[in-house]
């Protein structure tokens, strides 16, 4: 072989290194980066001991979707011709410009308060010196010091989580589903289209409107477009490595509420639902089956991700109304610890609420089945709320959390019937 031809394919390489790390770059922001900022921007409304970094991530990642689904359906009905071109520079800009707005925001935190202003691990909220003297603090709000029992089983964790992404990478499952959702986002991708193009035959058609108004699909298109990555490498293995370790966030949040008197027993609960996913196929429609060989799907996120969001949220509004009990006098309130004595403000009250809000946007983000169903769970879950709050304003709050998902509907019916 030549020189002048090792020299050429020396450079060629060298390129495709370059392209590669930049490609990992931008994941890494637009996917990560991006979405936390925007929490960080955000995470004002939360009460105090809700402000750690992983609900501040799960937060902006749910505002990262609904402005995503503000963006895109317009912009799907409105425009006939290089519609998600006019999708990903709007988008572009609104989540730049929200995550710098984060940036800001978190620069002057770190000024004025230092690293304090958020927790990092679950079961961890730092205490001032006001929380320590004060006879209203609550002990299972500080800083909590695991023991090695404890370190070794968040160990055994990760493990489990680092193996089942790295598997989800290396062992990608395809099924029949992919000739028509990733086509979707591969045809968005590369003919600048938003759901006009069949994806099993390539021809020209109107909306598919049973497809359109879940834009999972645009979303993983324009992660690819705007990182550089092909759409199938996107869904297969880019997004799995978001989406798993996102699940298990949630799974982490739902159960520093059901263990908050021993936070110590988390990792072993983490330990019990990694394994539930990874031996869970015992057939193809499980629910673990879909989360870890359809993760990129709609139905799967739905499934995997917004129902537990549905469950966890409930389950923070019924730790808040523990003071209130079903029967009986209700708990003389000196006896509340200072951080709730804080959070007793509209905006606080009200945060849950806005949390759902969202999450049901996610819901319609990923299939219109998860609206439906999302609704239901929503109507089930304030029902049990409602015998603890024992107000009509839970029940104003669940109508005004799923106005969305009503939306959805109406934009759905009208586009079936036009």
């Amino acid at each position: 072989m030549s020189k002048h031809v090792e020299g050429k394919i020396y450079k060629g390489r060298k390129a495709d290194l370059i392209s590669g790390i930049l490609a990992v770059i931008k994941i890494i922001f637009f996917m990560f980066i991006v979405p936390f900022c925007i929490g960080v921007l955000l995470n004002g409304i939360l009460p105090v001991v809700r402000r750690t970094v992983g609900i501040t991530f799960i937060f902006g990642y749910v505002v990262y979707f609904a402005v995503f689904e503000l963006v895109a359906i317009p912009c799907m009905l409105h425009y006939v011709y290089n519609a998600f071109s006019y999708c990903t520079y709007i988008y572009l800009v609104i989540s730049l410009l929200l995550a710098l707005a984060g940036i800001v925001k978190a620069v002057y935190l770190l000024r004025k308060h230092g690293m304090d202003y958020l927790t990092l691990f679950p079961g961890e909220t730092h205490a001032t010196a006001h929380e320590l003297l004060s006879p209203r603090s609550d002990p299972r709000m500080l800083k909590l010091s695991y023991s090695v029992e404890s370190r070794i089983y968040w160990g055994i964790f990760f493990t489990l989580l680092l193996v089942q992404m790295i598997l989800a990478v290396v062992m990608s499952s395809f099924d029949g589903d992919d000739a028509y959702y990733v086509v979707e986002s591969l045809l968005a991708q590369q003919a600048d289209v938003m759901n006009t193009i069949l994806p099993y035959t390539g021809t020209s058609t109107s909306l598919d409107i049973r497809h359109a108004l879940a834009v999972i699909t645009m979303w993983i298109a324009y992660m690819a477009r705007i990182c550089g990555v092909h759409a199938t490498i996107m869904s297969h293995s880019v997004v799995p490595v978001l989406i798993i370790p996102l699940v298990y966030l949630v799974y982490v949040e739902i159960a520093r509420i059901l263990f908050r008197r021993r936070q110590e027993v988390i990792p072993v609960f983490m330990i019990i639902v990694s394994f539930l996913m990874m031996f869970g196929n015992i057939s193809i429609y499980t629910p673990a089956t879909f989360f870890l060989t359809r993760t990129w799907q709609g139905k799967a996120i739905v499934n995997s991700l917004v129902f537990p969001l549905i469950m966890w949220v409930f389950l923070w509004m019924l730790e808040d109304s523990r003071k209130r009990p079903i029967f009986g006098p209700k708990v003389d309130n000196s006896t509340e610890s200072y951080e709730e004595y804080k959070e007793h403000k509209t905006i606080y009250k009200i945060s849950p609420w806005i949390f759902l809000t969202l999450i049901n946007m996610l819901s319609g983000v990923c299939t219109s089945m998860g609206v439906i169903f999302g609704t239901g769970l929503v109507a089930l879950f304030t029902l049990v709320l409602l015998l603890f709050e024992r107000n009509l304003r839970v029940v104003i709050g669940a109508i005004c959390c799923v106005i969305p998902n009503a939306l959805y509907l109406l934009v759905y019916l009208g586009l079936f019937h036009s």
